[in-house]
């Protein structure tokens, strides 16, 4: 049997979704002779799936014979196939710097719809996959410096959320302003409205999110001691954030925690705290935000204040510690 119609009708068994995504698939694959194998394949069942197990070696070999790009296929193999929702797939395969991937991919029938927004490798193809992979070039991404390149706290908050799974769109509306429709850093990760956030195949959400919060940790622990708090200081990463402990005076209206951040931390654990200050370094926004607790915004070695909602002894404090650090303090 022909190669090319075990396929055809392979992927017409499988597939759930528009007639028209389908035939996309086989204009892009079988050029000039789609219609044929359209034809062909008609009344696909599940003897189809049977018989492309059958004959995985001539399909594998079909496939591999269509490759014009080695390292394109070596990179997908090896990485990019652990994405399978398309818009996913395709900036995946951007930050390992392949664009328009996904279209070659379907023409050579390294990986096929499946649905409307499902493309995948057949399981056909595990042998050829398998040994193509083993050709791709060494992904070589600086977690950590890709990380500091990037000095826009905004992004930091954003891509951090989003990480973490606990982005506040309406905080990060009050701090930083709308979130953006889509954000990148470096060829590490890259956010797009409708799609979501993406990080590179080559590295994992949980490694960036690690090596984010390290940073976070260091520039805290320096903002730490430019304000010259009083108390205990920690970094937590359940508050993602640095933590100051203060009592003044052992009553509970002038005692609680000053969270000290680079960027802002969504965790929903720290923003059910009581008596809580804000510390975030940039610049206070043009409306400042309206939040129980008090919020204080530093730059350089100017500090611009949020007053909290109701009158806080606690925030009162820590404006006096500013004003005894040299901070310039602006209401």
């Amino acid at each position: 049997m022909d190669p090319a119609v075990i396929e055809a009708r392979y992927q017409r068994a499988v597939f759930r979704g528009s007639e028209a995504t389908l035939q996309r698939d086989f204009m892009l694959r079988y050029g000039a002779s789609w219609r044929e194998l359209w034809k062909a394949s008609d009344g696909a069942s599940e003897a189809d799936l049977k018989a492309a197990e059958e004959y995985s070696g001539d399909l594998a070999r079909l496939v591999e014979s269509r490759i014009d790009d080695e390292q394109v296929a070596a990179l997908y193999a090896a990485y990019g196939r652990n994405l399978a929702v398309e818009g996913e797939l395709e900036l995946g395969m951007e930050l390992l710097g392949c664009r328009s991937a996904v279209e070659r991919l379907v023409r050579w029938g390294l990986a096929i719809h499946y649905s409307d927004d499902v493309v995948a490798a057949p399981p056909y193809l595990a042998r050829l996959l398998l040994e193509i992979s083993q050709r791709a070039r060494a992904v070589d991404i600086d977690v950590w410096s890709e990380l500091r390149s990037c000095s826009d706290g905004g992004t930091l908050a954003f891509l951090e959320g989003m990480l973490a799974r606990d982005f506040n769109e309406s905080l990060h509306e009050a701090f930083y302003g709308r979130a953006p429709a889509e954000v990148r850093v470096g060829n590490l990760a890259v956010y797009r409205s409708g799609v979501g956030l993406v990080v590179n195949p080559a590295r994992s959400a949980g490694e960036i999110l690690s090596a984010l919060l390290q940073l976070k940790q260091r520039r805290a622990s320096a903002l730490a001691r430019a304000l010259s708090l009083h108390g205990e200081y920690e970094f937590s990463r359940d508050y993602r954030c640095g933590m100051n402990y203060l009592s003044v005076d052992g009553s509970a209206e002038r005692s609680g925690v000053i969270a000290i951040c680079p960027w802002l931390s969504y965790s929903r654990k720290l923003w059910r705290l009581r008596n809580l200050v804000i510390v975030v370094r940039g610049r206070r926004p043009r409306e400042p935000p309206r939040l129980k607790c008090g919020v204080v915004f530093i730059e350089g070695g100017e500090a611009e204040i949020a007053r909290p909602s109701a009158p806080s002894k606690l925030f009162d404090h820590v404006l006096d510690l500013l004003y005894s650090a040299g901070f310039s303090v602006a209401e």
